[in-house]
């Protein structure tokens, strides 16, 4: 997806690549967290992550790649385990199974994608609002995931508070409790990085 107008493109890779195991561009802090993931996967994700992001942003702003420092600090406690920030940016990671994408955008951006083989039927209480009828709930996770992080809320708001157009319709914001003036400002989109993923990105307008 890419939307000039608001400067947001996505980058996707999968743990296997040789990305997903190329230590370079990981400064001591991000060498530290990913010694701490106690599975290889995890590992290669958080690797991959790195990458596609300090990729992304040196591309934008023409510094090389291991010149990119991003900061990790987490608003809550201040540790170095929070999203990813980087001056004049907005950026987005998220990862399921062997994908990790990674969204940058001159607006607030969530990215979210959830392999489809994850069984969701016992969390439909917990996704769908009272407004949106039944359809596939790994498109409304990855749409109101996406919406979540875009904000900065994360799940500290329940899934139910929004209510999103139909899994098989266009992605759309229609309401979020308490906020009417949300629906307004968001772009919402499916994506499709592969058969096996649902995915879905959100941008907040000035």
């Amino acid at each position: 997806m890419g939307d000039p107008e608001f400067g947001n493109s996505v980058r996707w890779g999968r743990i296997d690549s040789a990305e997903a195991a190329a230590l370079e561009l990981l400064d001591g802090t991000e060498l530290a967290r990913r010694e701490r993931y106690l599975r290889e996967d995890d590992r290669r994700r958080f690797t991959l992550g790195v990458n596609l992001t300090k990729g992304e942003v040196a591309r934008r702003t023409g510094l090389p790649p291991e010149r990119v420092v991003l900061d990790r600090t987490c608003p809550d406690c201040g540790a170095p385990h929070g999203r990813p920030l980087y001056p004049g940016l907005h950026l987005s990671v998220s990862h399921s199974g062997a994908l990790v994408g990674v969204a940058v955008a001159e607006v607030p951006v969530g990215l979210d994608v959830e392999e489809r083989g994850r069984p969701m039927d016992e969390l439909d209480s917990h996704v769908r609002s009272a407004g949106e009828p039944p359809g596939d709930l790994h498109v409304y996770w990855t749409r109101k995931e996406a919406l979540l992080k875009a904000t900065g809320d994360g799940l500290r708001v329940p899934m139910t508070d929004l209510t999103v157009s139909g899994a098989d319709e266009p992605a759309a914001l229609l309401d979020w409790r308490g906020r009417p003036d949300l629906a307004g400002r968001v772009r919402l989109r499916d994506l499709e990085p592969d058969p096996a993923y649902a995915a879905a990105i959100a941008l907040i307008l000035p």
